[in-house]
């Protein structure tokens, strides 16, 4: 008859010294099991799939930051062609940083309805901030 592991653990904690006996334990197990000869290979093996395991651990959250970049990406474009719409810009066959730098050209003379509209689109927003001080976040939002 077997032991769940959760009660190995809650016994190796009711014992005096706590968890120090159940690695002792394990050592011991491990030990008697595989004998002396074999402990360094063991050792060589348990190495080889840790370090196997954290490369495929870096390479799952690789994938996860590229595909919050793309999103992040497709995400600022959006934002980026609303306001240009908004500002009457032609967004048509022109690259994102040539967009920022219309906007940030056409932002200086736009009305302060304007202003306040696309500094929530780009969420460059403050609350209570004055027009001035919309047109520099929208700005410093756009890398400018």
């Amino acid at each position: 008859m077997s032991m769940p592991l959760s009660d190995f653990l809650r016994l190796g904690a009711q014992l005096p010294g706590g968890f120090e006996w159940v690695i002792i334990l394990i050592v011991i197990a491990v030990l008697l099991l595989f004998g002396p000869q074999k402990l360094p290979e063991l050792a060589k093996s348990i190495g080889r799939a840790w370090g196997e395991f954290r490369r495929g651990k870096m390479e799952v959250e690789r994938e996860i930051r590229q595909e919050f970049q793309q999103e992040e990406s497709k995400d600022l474009g959006a934002r980026l062609r609303d306001t240009a719409r908004e500002l009457g810009i032609e967004t048509t066959g022109r690259r994102d940083s040539e967009i920022k730098l219309e906007i940030a050209r056409r932002i200086d003379g736009a009305p302060d309805d304007k202003v306040v509209l696309v500094s929530r689109i780009l969420g460059a927003s403050e609350t209570g901030a004055s027009p001035s001080r919309l047109r520099e976040l929208i700005v410093r939002s756009l890398g400018m």
